[in-house]
């Protein structure tokens, strides 16, 4: 299996991320069963879907602003932060962001008092957002950890006072195809530790816009229903949002 791991990570644009998730991605049922050379091709077909699609030399760079970021990143550059924001921001005062991407650029969107706190698999991106932090005297820090860590997330968030919101903004779907119902523990976990309200968010188009997919996820608003109180559920530049709080 380590051979195996080295030589998907041969190719540099599977470097940054986590032994941890490459290993899970290798113990799905439709790639553990096939041979050495079809693994390696599933597990970088799967990888760049979910994962490398979103790194560019430009983006690894860390000389560009932050605007330019945001636009130049595939999973921010359609959303309009200030209109996205003003819908989704209340009283909380802490932000903590599961597979945070970039979004640590959009900091000046917030209210200033808010302190951010980003997670995310793709260590390149924790260390350019820790700089953009530091370097402009950011209430911020990124940490760099695959959200299949559940008690090493959950540390994180016990250690951080305020009032919590956490962002899950287009995580769903990874991380359902590695460990299906992953989600629903997750998000019960995360109430557990007294979470105000969660807004999380999946694509509805694809990213040309030209497309719009048929994946309605009835089984995640069903749950979230249920289980919960999904208090807004809007559509906003090709994502659809629900904010969901406790019962």
């Amino acid at each position: 299996m380590d051979g195996i791991l080295e030589k998907i990570k041969e190719k540099k644009e599977f470097r940054e991320l986590p032994e941890s998730i490459i290993s899970r991605v290798l113990e799905l049922k439709e790639i553990k069963n096939a041979n050495d050379e079809e693994k390696i091709k599933n597990v970088r077909a799967f990888l760049r879907k979910y994962f490398s699609v979103f790194i560019t030399n430009k983006l690894a760079s860390g000389k560009l602003k932050d605007d330019e970021i945001l636009r130049k990143h595939i999973s921010t550059k359609n959303r309009e932060y200030d209109k996205l924001y003003k819908k989704i921001l209340g009283s909380e005062n802490l932000v903590i962001d599961l597979g945070c991407g970039l979004n640590g650029f959009s900091y000046n969107y917030f209210d200033q008092k808010i302190k951010y706190i980003g997670i995310e698999a793709i260590e390149i991106f924790v260390k350019i957002m820790n700089n953009y932090f530091r370097e402009n005297k950011i209430n911020g820090t990124a940490y760099y950890e695959d959200l299949f860590n559940l008690n090493n997330i959950l540390e994180i968030i016990k250690n951080e006072d305020g009032k919590k919101l956490v962002f899950m903004f287009n995580v769903i779907d990874a991380l359902e195809n590695i460990e299906r119902d992953y989600s629903k523990k997750l998000i019960f976990s995360l109430f557990k530790e007294g979470v105000e309200r969660i807004v999380l968010s999946f694509p509805i188009q694809s990213i040309s816009g030209k497309n719009k997919f048929k994946a309605k996820r009835f089984w995640l608003i069903n749950f979230l229903e249920e289980n919960f109180s999904v208090l807004d559920d809007f559509e906003m530049n090709g994502e659809r949002f629900l904010v969901v709080g406790k019962k």
